[in-house]
């Protein structure tokens, strides 16, 4: 008996002394659950920059479950310190679990139609991933939603671009014809034949190979009586076995609406849009160029790169000079955006057509075989042009 009064005695003892140093000593504070907040050891780099990347990191693992208590406070840049310090520590399950619970936030937002938010984490979250197609998926609803169809267009090409599943690719092409065909309707309705033409000037480069686009801009044209480059598209895809009947028969209207012009001599600009030979692999396309001086080489058609680039080994193994202009541009590639020189050429030559003091971005490509650069808009855009796929050919029109 004696025993177990003593044993008694002990527990409770021990017991209000838990309680006391709880309540009294550690002042029952709950303890936070969110990740330290790195810190840049040296002042003088910026956090965010690759070089602070190198000297910040979380000394611990970084817990993933409140982030949804941070976004529903819309603390978006939390949120994304979080995801980026996931991505330097390698962690894919957690980096992806933070991608998971973005975009259903990002959803969410969406149905609540609380659209600006929703913009504003979308746009947050793609300074950090921009090649993440769902995002861009999601940003381009969001303009959509908001009235800005051109926009929408915009980011599902973006999104487009960075795609490669099939369905996604299909998904993402049906899209961009039903947004497409809900602004021309509203354009009609309004009778803005300006904007039309604007919009199908904008979608003929974005997608040169989509002969239909090169019929509504024709019509644009005609509309405006710009009869002459209403011709010139028409001629593009005159020989398109999906829209080439119609681009005749459109020809043949535009012919006869230039003859009846008095003082009108229209030249025949059928030479004009004769192909230049394209080289196939896969879905990418590629064309033969000749600068000013040196040897020619192969560039890679990229209308989604503003400028034409070229690599560091083939302006050095094939004697291309070139001009320093003494600035620098930021070009994304596979590996993220990366800053690279800025030169100029004489002038850069396809199929006998030249483009003169073209500027080139000159960088790696990571590796891509056989590709000596990108041909860019900074030279397509001098011209009306349309990639025959079903001949490979490159047609040019001049402006």
């Amino acid at each position: 008996m004696r025993k177990l009064a003593a044993g008694l005695l002990i527990f409770i003892a021990g017991w209000g002394l838990g309680w006391l140093t709880f309540h009294f000593l550690d002042g029952g504070s709950p303890r936070s659950v969110l990740p330290p907040v790195p810190v840049a050891v040296n002042p003088a780099i910026p956090a965010g920059s690759d070089d602070a990347a190198a000297v910040v990191a979380p000394a611990v693992p970084v817990p993933v479950d409140d982030t949804a208590l941070l976004l529903q406070r819309n603390e978006f840049a939390a949120v994304m310190q979080r995801y980026e310090a996931l991505q330097q520590l390698a962690d894919d399950a957690a980096h992806k679990h933070i991608r998971a619970q973005i975009l259903a936030y990002a959803r969410q937002l969406i149905v609540e139609h609380d659209y600006s938010l929703a913009e504003q984490l979308l746009q947050v979250f793609l300074l950090a991933d921009y090649r993440d197609v769902d995002a861009r998926d999601l940003l381009a609803q969001v303009s959509r939603e908001q009235g800005d169809l051109l926009a929408a267009i915009d980011q599902l090409y973006e999104a487009r671009g960075y795609a490669w599943r099939p369905a996604t690719l299909q998904h993402l092409t049906g899209r961009i014809r039903t947004v497409v065909a809900e602004l021309t309707r509203s354009l009609k309705r309004d009778n803005d034949l300006d904007a039309l033409l604007v919009l199908y000037q904008h979608l003929t480069q974005l997608e040169p190979d989509h002969a239909p686009w090169f019929i509504e801009l024709a019509a644009a044209q005609q509309a405006l009586g710009d009869l002459e480059n209403a011709r010139r598209s028409l001629l593009l895809v005159a020989q398109d076995p999906d829209v080439g009947a119609q681009a005749q028969t459109k020809l043949a209207e535009v012919n006869l609406a230039l003859a009846g012009f008095q003082d009108a001599e229209p030249q025949d600009v059928a030479a004009d849009v004769a192909g230049i030979p394209l080289h196939r692999s896969g879905s990418h396309f590629f064309v033969d160029a000749m600068p000013a001086s040196g040897r020619g080489m192969r560039l890679l058609i990229d209308t989604g790169a503003s400028l034409t680039v070229l690599t560091p080994e083939v302006l050095e193994q094939n004697r291309i000079r070139y001009q320093e202009t003494g600035r620098t541009g930021v070009f994304n590639t596979a590996n993220g955006p990366v800053r690279a020189p800025v030169y100029r050429l004489d002038y850069l030559s396809v199929g006998g057509w030249q483009v003169h003091h073209l500027e080139i971005g000159v960088l790696d490509l990571g590796g891509r075989a056989g590709v000596d650069g990108l041909l860019g808009m900074n030279f397509l855009s001098h011209f009306q042009f349309f990639i025959d796929q079903n001949k490979d050919l490159l047609r040019l029109s001049a402006n």
